[in-house]
């Protein structure tokens, strides 16, 4: 079922529709609100907020088709406003209590713990980022957004949205120039 039936079904009141409809976008919402926020029940948080601002204005979305658009600027919106105050992360500490996040049977202890190293080191340092750079990196890398889309969330000229992940890429590439060549004499980072 196309999302524009789905959404005409959600403005009628339909429940189940709204189900699905957040059912589509849950996954990719969800790790977007846990990038802006660095914890995941503060990004259940902002993902309830979310869908709750959703149902109450779906009337208001006059193009159906603008969903994924639409959405994503009430997330990022929220987001923003609820992780405002916090200022710093806390990292995940690889303890025995968390091992199992990452450690598969299938695949070797340090695969998994030089993985998580990296994500944990791209994390903080898109968290480096001031709020618009980081919105941009966001939307683009981690929710395949094209530029025409970043451009509608975030309410700016495509340029702008450019210009913006040109720098978002510039000052990524310098907080991470040190962390990647060290073990091959080659740089990752280019």
């Amino acid at each position: 079922m196309d999302i524009e039936e789905i959404v005409t079904r959600c403005k009628l009141g339909e429940k189940e529709a709204f189900r699905e409809l957040f059912q589509i976008v849950e996954k990719k919402a969800l790790a977007t609100a846990y990038f802006l926020s660095g914890n995941r029940g503060i990004a259940e948080d902002i993902l309830q907020e979310t869908y709750m601002k959703c149902f109450m204005e779906i009337n208001k979305l006059q193009e159906p088709q603008a969903f994924k658009v639409w959405f994503f600027k009430i997330l990022m919106r929220t987001g923003w406003k609820m992780t405002k105050k916090r200022s710093e992360l806390v990292p995940l500490e690889i303890t025995s209590e968390n091992e199992g996040l990452f450690f598969d049977e299938n695949q070797e202890k340090e695969n998994i713990i030089d993985r998580y190293e990296i994500k944990h080191v791209m994390r903080s340092a898109i968290n480096k980022l001031s709020p618009n750079l980081k919105t941009v990196v966001i939307l683009y890398y981690y929710n395949d957004m094209t530029m025409e889309e970043i451009s509608k969330v975030t309410g700016c000229f495509k340029a702008t949205v450019k210009s913006r992940l040109f720098y978002a890429r510039a000052a990524l590439k310098k907080q991470l120039a040190n962390c990647f060549e060290v073990e091959s004499g080659m740089s990752i980072v280019k």
